[in-house]
């Protein structure tokens, strides 16, 4: 049992209503947590917060996740946006359900994941073009000077 916040009168903790007084409760729908608690199916890793920090930060207004941008913080603050980052997001926003939530969340994740490996590709193709160009260039430098 809780008390009415309008009568004070003593009400069961499920009710919508406060039966004296008519005051809306605050207990929640069957089936949605209470404020502030985080519902089953939305903590866990994220790889859109861990991989695109800032930038998944400002979408999601997680602000404490701008911390990655200050040098040093940053990788600790990516690991710990890896770890509470959906939790944070839960909380920072309304969100329709926890199936919005995870597909929101899932298309940062696929995108995060994306980014990086087309980084990586690009990455490796120039260390290998770029040394094959140089000495290219060493060869045709030496060509013109016989």
């Amino acid at each position: 049992m809780v008390f009415c916040r309008a009568c004070g009168a003593q009400i069961h903790e499920t009710a919508p209503i406060c039966p004296q007084c008519g005051a809306p409760t605050a207990a929640p729908a069957v089936g949605f947590p209470r404020e502030g608690e985080v519902p089953a199916g939305v903590k866990g890793w994220s790889w859109g917060a861990f991989l695109l920090n800032w930038i998944w930060s400002i979408g999601n207004s997680v602000w404490i996740g701008l911390l990655c941008l200050v040098p040093y913080v940053g990788f600790i603050m990516a690991i710990v946006l890896g770890f509470k980052g959906r939790e944070w997001a839960w909380k920072a926003r309304k969100w329709e359900s926890v199936e919005e939530f995870n597909r929101v969340q899932k298309k940062w994740s696929k995108w995060a994941v994306i980014i990086i490996l087309v980084a990586f590709v690009i990455g490796v193709l120039a260390a290998i073009a770029i040394p094959a160009y140089q000495q290219y260039q060493m060869r045709a430098a030496m060509a013109q000077m016989r």
